[in-house]
């Protein structure tokens, strides 16, 4: 299952091109006569759009995952559930042992990143808000 998360790519990205272009820098040679007419810019109000309805989903899966990772070892899920599995499975297969404990540092990581996000997701709502999205 694939699932998507939202990033602060998005609205940096947003927030650059509405903007608008970047002024040319002295390297750049000025475009002639026979220099291709100005391409389309992406439709940037439904990007927007699209971006300030994922919000209040994102909001609550961040926080359903962060409470999840961070739970006791009797949360299915979470860190320290992982870690007690590999303690118990280490006795019988080192290797499998060492995989589980893998996967909880993978996920002692993405907790990192989960609470990065839920810092920065104030800033994109207000964003939204400001903006009428």
């Amino acid at each position: 299952m694939r699932r998507k998360i939202l990033t602060g790519v998005g609205l940096a990205t947003v927030l650059t091109l509405s903007a608008g272009a970047p002024a040319a820098s002295a390297d750049s040679p000025t475009p002639g006569p026979s220099a291709p007419g100005p391409q389309a810019k992406p439709d940037l109000t439904k990007r927007a759009a699209r971006l300030c309805k994922r919000v209040p989903k994102v909001e609550q899966r961040v926080t359903r995952l962060t409470a999840r990772f961070s739970g006791d070892p009797n949360t299915r899920g979470s860190v320290l559930w992982l870690q007690a599995k590999a303690d118990k499975v280490r006795p019988k297969d080192a290797a499998l042992a060492d995989i589980i404990d893998g996967r909880a540092k993978i996920r002692q990581s993405r907790l990192a990143t989960l609470k990065l996000r839920a810092d920065q997701l104030p800033k994109v709502a207000a964003w939204c808000k400001a903006h009428g999205r």
